[in-house]
Parts: structure tokens; sequence; C-alpha cells
């Protein structure tokens, strides 16, 4: 499996980390109460790191594979 092949996937998986930490922030918006507001800050900002880190190494595996970098 090649970079170029496993990009499409990762960038899935990020987008759907950041579906649900959007989701969980429109909650903690909406209707806030402890749980909620714990469960966003404990769940949903590593959620958002990961989804970083999967979207800047996506990028840089296209780009290695473009031998642009």
């Amino acid at each position: 499996m090649t970079a170029a092949s496993r990009s499409p996937r990762i960038l899935r998986i990020a987008m759907i980390l950041v579906l649900v930490f959007n989701l969980m922030a429109l909650v903690v918006l909406i209707h806030e109460n402890p749980v909620a507001f714990t469960l966003f800050m404990f769940v949903g900002q590593p959620l958002f790191t990961i989804a970083l880190i999967l979207l800047i190494g996506a990028v840089l595996a296209e780009l290695r594979s473009r031998q642009i970098i």
C-alpha cells in the first residue's frame, strides 16, 4: 500500500474525527451541563489533535510521494 493510496483513508478518518469534535462542541454550546463539558474537554480536544496530526501526516506523505519535499 503506497502513501498515495492510504491518503484518502487517512483523510476520511480525520474528517470523521473533526465531525465528532464539532458535534460535541455543538452539544456543549446548545445544552451546557458539566457532564457534556467534561466529555468535550477530555474526549473532544484529543480527537481534534489526532485529526490534525493525521491531516499533517497525509499532506506530508502526499508531498513526499510526488517528490516535492
